[in-house]
């Protein structure tokens, strides 16, 4: 199947304000568009996978057959960040870029073709997989967010019955290809070459059932599965589709069974047939059922991958024992580092380092299990995106430029590479120029060391920028409600946050007649001041919200509250060798300064924010967009 899309222009109001000079996830948006734009390869019309700046010719680098599995996710994000922002930057070169990831949709299945000028797309990890051969070949979690793209593209008008037809003819083509064992089903993690659960044209190499989490060149299974049923689950929501629910649920039953969860962490045990950033496991402390509670030893963002599939399994079936299971996963993994910070040690014993990727997964986790009343996580929501979730992002080309300087006069890189895999552009301030807006790969609590960009984390992160901006005002009917005290303009409301300097938001109303607004854990409710119209109210409490009822258009809402300055020691890697205290300074949820630090002058250094050791927050002029529809729970 070979379809055409459907392109909606981007519709919406823009305006010009001056406001706080605070943390605009928008503008953060903005800069994402640039580095998504900025790593495609329009010869070939797909990524550059990765950008490496620890050399002394920063370039883009084409990532094995990873480059078309990415491009779905590029796919998704390009208009979620448009819908934050507004941008039209790169919008021609999008629109060719989806024309060209809907070609490899065929015979219900996404392929990355066979290409000589590609030599390179059977190279992703041929320890675990063997070496390519000249065959196309379906990555099935490529195939899974070539799903997940189209729904975005469908809420955003492109609901044409094409786009249905290919999203039916996916998730059967994903149904079809599975290898199913009694009530469970699931995809061969060395059925094919070049990625993990990959189909050749020729059908499967073999259907070996894994036997534990850790097989394979990502040292996950179930991270394969997990776009799967995230995809088929939505499609169900959406559409009823049976085939979508069975899919959705086997590969749930496959990827709760215990063989995959339970277990800690193991430094000193055999690493024999494991990547190099996942520790082996021993067994799970006396009087703990880890594998009952989601609990997990290795790489974070693979297991949030499923995670989050098995979580909208939950909520389109109605399953309470999956639901369960995802809250007290997510529990567990808040104990894994510095939660306040959102900080998150992704690989125990191993890397010890927060990927780029599991940024977006912990906000994305976080505001639906809030969303489905598993629990109120706002506070945990607003750390994460305060502090690692934006840090990570790069965003200052200067720091960039000294690391490059820390290489100068090494050999020029790409010598054993192939012709076209490498692009230098016209210089490094180009390639510098064209990432500003990508995530750091790997990040510590206080640098992102020898920094570079895998496109993964990029478009992963930058879906967690949305998440947070579309949870930060929800709006229904006449009512708004409001998670997370940030800059953001909406339909029926507009905010203004002074924070984390002042602790002071402004709400204009234009069209709601009843605002909720959630006040953070650390507010003192007793010192909270509100106004309506100029004049002191007392609205009522609904637990951490405070509710105003018959507003009307025009009314100006501010509510002030003491910003407490505290700080803490926090230890990571706790009772094993790699063990680190941090003290850390916070103003209410940003952390404003952190020790000790890593001074490395190859390392990227986050959290310089001396400035907001200031008493009063900056103005500045903004423009802002509010968009005619939005892409609601993803």
């Amino acid at each position: 199947m070979s379809l055409e899309t459907v392109r909606q222009p981007l519709s919406g109001e823009k305006c010009t304000v001056k406001a706080p000079d605070t943390l605009d996830l928008s503008a953060r948006a903005a800069l994402a568009i640039n580095a998504l734009g900025g790593s495609i390869d329009p010869k070939l019309m797909t990524m550059f996978g990765q950008i490496v700046f620890c050399t002394s010719k920063p370039h883009f680098t084409h990532w094995a057959s990873a480059d078309t599995l990415l491009d779905p996710k590029f796919g998704e994000s390009f208009p979620l960040m448009r819908l934050m922002c507004g941008s039209d930057q790169y919008a021609e070169l999008e629109a060719e870029y989806r024309d060209a990831m809907m070609s490899r949709v065929q015979d219900g299945l996404y392929w990355d073709f066979y290409a000589p000028e590609r030599p390179w797309r059977n190279a992703y990890a041929p320890a675990f997989y063997g070496e390519g051969r000249n065959e196309d070949f379906c990555t099935l979690p490529g195939t899974a967010r070539m799903v997940r793209a189209l729904l975005v593209w469908r809420e955003l008008g492109d609901g044409s019955p094409r786009t249905d037809e290919a999203i039916r003819s996916l998730v059967a083509g994903l149904r079809r290809i599975a290898v199913c064992r009694d009530d469970y089903c699931y995809y061969p993690e060395k059925g094919g070459w070049g990625e993990p659960c990959s189909y050749p044209r020729s059908g499967w190499l073999n259907t070996d059932e894994a036997k534990g989490e850790t097989e394979g060149g990502e040292g996950s299974v179930i991270c394969m599965h997990g776009h799967q049923i995230y995809g088929a689950a939505h499609w169900y929501a959406e559409s009823g589709d049976p085939v979508a629910l069975d899919l959705a649920a086997r590969l749930t039953r496959y990827c709760m069974l215990p063989r995959f969860w339970g277990g800690v962490p193991d430094p000193a045990g055999d690493r024999t047939g494991l990547p190099g950033h996942i520790a082996p496991s021993m067994p799970d402390p006396a009087f703990t059922a880890g594998h009952e509670q989601g609990h997990w030893f290795s790489h974070f963002h693979a297991r949030a991958i499923a995670l989050r599939g098995i979580l909208e399994y939950a909520r389109a079936a109605g399953d309470q024992h999956a639901a369960e299971f995802v809250r007290r996963s997510w529990e567990f993994t808040l104990s894994q580092g510095i939660p306040r910070m959102g900080w998150i040690n992704c690989y125990p014993g191993a890397l010890n380092a927060v990927e780029g990727c599991a940024l977006g997964d912990l906000v994305g986790l976080g505001i639906r299990l809030s969303d489905y009343g598993l629990g109120d996580y706002w506070d945990d929501v607003d750390g994460i995106v305060r502090n690692q979730l934006v840090e990570q992002q790069l965003t200052q080309p200067e720091l960039l430029e000294s690391i490059v300087q820390q290489f100068a006069g090494e050999p020029e890189p790409g010598q054993n590479a192939h012709p076209g895999q490498l692009s230098f552009d016209a210089g490094t301030s180009a390639v510098i120029a064209r990432s500003i807006g990508s995530y750091g790969g790997i990040g510590l609590p206080t640098s992102v060391p020898r920094p570079a960009v895998m496109h993964c984390c990029t478009s992963n992160a930058t879906q967690g920028l949305y998440s947070a901006w579309e949870g930060t005002i929800r709006e229904s009917g006449d009512s708004a409600t409001i998670n997370l005290l940030l800059n953001r303009a909406g339909s029926l409301v507009e905010m203004d946050s002074w924070l984390p300097f002042e602790g002071k938001v402004v709400i204009g109303n234009l069209a709601a007649r009843r605002i909720a607004v959630r006040v953070p854990f650390w507010v003192d409710v007793r010192e909270l001041r509100a106004s309506l119209a100029g004049k002191p109210v007392e609205p009522a409490w609904v637990g951490r919200y405070l509710v105003f009822d018959g507003i009307k258009p025009g009314n100006v809402i501010t509510i002030t509250f003491p910003v407490p300055e505290t700080t803490a020691r926090y230890t990571v890697n706790a009772h094993t060798p790699q063990e680190q205290v941090y003290t850390c300074t916070f103003r209410g949820s940003t952390l404003i300064d952190i020790s000790p630090r890593d001074t490395a002058p190859t390392s990227y250094p986050l959290y310089q924010r001396q400035h907001m050791l200031a008493a009063t927050a900056p103005m500045k002029q903004v423009e802002r967009f509010v968009p005619d529809r939005i892409v609601r729970n993803w």
